[in-house]
């Protein structure tokens, strides 16, 4: 038996409906008297009641549509109904308009065509907009005024002669033929959406929908009681995720720590939405790193940097030939270099070498991970887990020993099987090596293979290739006009040593082309560059520790120049580890 509610604005509605419902047999009628508002207040608790359709006329079906998820059937005007309507008001000796709901006027429109009828349809959206039509008409000599219920009142109301189209038992009728088809499609839908939505909340993934306005419109079972807390604007990795799956419209994979949990996150893109799929890779629970709150110890990557290694000189195309030679091995490789001097990226490519599908890029970072992140790791068995993958420690010399010793303990266990390690540092390994704040052994099981970069003031000539590189890689961020740099300013670069590496030198890049005023950067530009780098070294030498007798700006500038520095000259960093954006860092160190 189908369940409807019948909301009818008008009362020989109601009693024509009364009639009907005793000649039905397979429709259970429920009829209430209520137009626009009153109807939609009326059909709002219908779904809750055990309503399976609502079933109403004009503008009242049109706002309890908006209103409910149920189905609503529009008892349509019919061709008979407008006709009958006219035929009574050809009568009538003054102006006649019809005003209403498109669900009003569309058919009478034309039906006054096809008989040549000189009588003027407006359509209306809101049943505020009423008044102001029929007033207009008023003033325009127009006496009738035919439409439904919320017309007929209002040309009473402006002493104007309103006519009712009325429903006929035809149209009734056909409504209840429409609400047979509608229950048989809405039940196949309801029964698919139950099915669906007992699978999805059986799976051991916690999945969550969000929209553009980054709002939750679906989570399954195990969504809600993992993530009922979560709100996207203190969850800002969560809310970058989902920023990055819509701006790119590809799929995203990442590791995240979401309430002190390890979870994997693939989001998809799906029309105007993001689905998130969240798997937790172990059970254990584990604390931000004090220093750090703000970065991930463990990320994963399924597509990593293809940003290509530029330089000419000799020192660089070694390198380029140990990534290609390494890249065909398994065995462990450690890469040695200062600070900024791209390990990362020579880490990807070789990732992006023997990497095989969407194996991802397990990126630990060695300088972020606390002591008792990395037992448990190692408690929940995360190495042997990702044994078939490429683990990246990046600043393995940031370990203590301590941790040093239980990354040894998992390298020297013959009982598991190993992941592909990667491994980066500073170039002075070998002397800490000496003094004993690293251990030999963990050294020599994961350095069989070694790249060591040079700095970037031993291969001066690379710059040629890098600064057109990162000219162009700044195009799409800025849509600026400079296509390049002049000669004179190039050995003017070239004469600076550079103590932040490519690093460095891809931040000054990215201040030149910003400041740049013409389609060349000019020596003049760079000599203001540098005018403030010499400024900030001058601090860093007069400074090795932060002095607080000085000025509140004096200090705040120690500390950002500070900052700076064991950023490696990287203002995404220095901003993000001093709690500030980027265009106030840059603010606070142009003034």
């Amino acid at each position: 038996m189908i369940k409807a509610l019948v909301v009818v604005p008008y009362e020989g509605l109601l009693e024509m409906m009364k009639e009907v419902s005793q000649e039905v047999e397979d429709i259970e009628l429920h009829i209430e008297l209520g137009n626009l508002y009153e109807g939609v207040a009326i059909a709002k608790n219908a779904e809750n009641e055990g309503y399976h359709v609502i079933i109403s006329r004009g503008g009242t079906a049109s706002m309890i549509q908006e209103a409910v998820s149920i189905p609503v059937i529009d008892i349509q005007v019919s061709g008979y109904d407008v006709l009958r309507i006219l035929t009574l008001v050809k009568g009538f000796s003054g102006k006649a308009a019809i005003v209403g709901f498109s669900n009003i006027t569309q058919g009478a429109a034309t039906i006054c065509k096809l008989l040549d009828l000189d009588i003027k349809t407006l359509t209306i959206t809101k049943d505020n907009e009423v008044k102001g039509k029929l007033t207009g008409l008023k003033k325009n000599g127009y006496e009738v005024v035919i439409g439904d219920v919320v017309t007929m009142q209002a040309a009473k109301q402006l002493g104007m002669t309103g006519v009712l189209i009325t429903s006929g038992k035809e149209a009734i009728m056909d409504a209840l033929e429409e609400t047979r088809r509608s229950y048989r499609l809405f039940s196949r839908l309801q029964r698919d959406i139950t099915l669906m939505e007992t699978i999805l909340d059986s799976d051991e993934h916690a999945i969550g929908v969000f929209n553009q306005d980054e709002k939750i419109v679906y989570g399954n079972e195990r969504f809600h009681n993992e993530f009922h807390w979560l709100n996207l604007d203190n969850a800002t990795d969560v809310k970058k995720l989902i920023q990055e799956t819509t701006l790119t419209n590809e799929k995203q994979v990442k590791l995240l720590y979401i309430n002190n949990k390890l979870w994997k996150i693939t989001s998809c893109p799906i029309k105007d939405k993001v689905a998130l799929f969240f798997e937790k890779t172990h059970s254990n629970q584990i604390t931000t790193h004090s220093g750090q709150a703000n970065q991930t110890a463990i990320e994963l990557h399924t597509s990593a940097s293809r940003t290509p290694i530029s330089g000419k000189s000799e020192a660089i195309q070694k390198v380029l030939e140990q990534i290609d030679l390494y890249g065909d091995r398994e065995e462990p490789i450690w890469i040695m270099g200062e600070q900024g001097n791209g390990k990362e990226l020579v880490a990807h490519s070789i990732y992006l070498k023997r990497k095989t599908a969407d194996e991802p890029l397990i990126t630990l970072r060695c300088d972020v991970i606390s002591a008792e992140q990395l037992k448990d790791l190692i408690k929940d068995d995360f190495f042997q887990k990702y044994s078939n993958r490429i683990i990246f420690l990046k600043n393995i010399d940031q370990l203590n020993s301590y941790m040093q010793k239980e990354l040894l303990r998992v390298l020297k266990d013959e009982s598991e099987q190993k992941p592909q390690w990667i491994v980066s540092s500073k170039d002075n390994i070998e002397e800490r090596i000496k003094n004993k704040t690293f251990h030999r052994e963990l050294f020599r099981l994961l350095s069989p293979l070694q790249i060591q970069i040079p700095p970037l003031r031993e291969r001066k000539e690379d710059m040629e290739e890098l600064v057109p590189v990162f000219i162009s890689d700044l195009h799409p961020k800025y849509g600026n006009k400079v296509v390049g740099i002049r000669d004179d300013a190039l050995e003017q670069m070239m004469d600076y040593d550079w103590p932040g590496n490519v690093g460095q030198l891809k931040h000054v890049m990215e201040q030149l082309f910003l400041e740049s005023q013409s389609y060349y950067i000019e020596k003049a530009e760079v000599d203001i560059v540098f005018k403030r780098l010499k400024q900030q070294e001058k601090w860093n030498d007069a400074l090795s520790y932060i002095d607080i007798s000085g000025t509140l700006e004096e200090i705040e500038r120690q500390v950002i120049t500070k900052v700076l520095e064991d950023e490696g000259m990287n203002q995404s960093r220095a901003a993000k580890r001093l709690g500030i954006n980027r265009s106030t860092l840059w603010r606070k160190l142009k003034e």
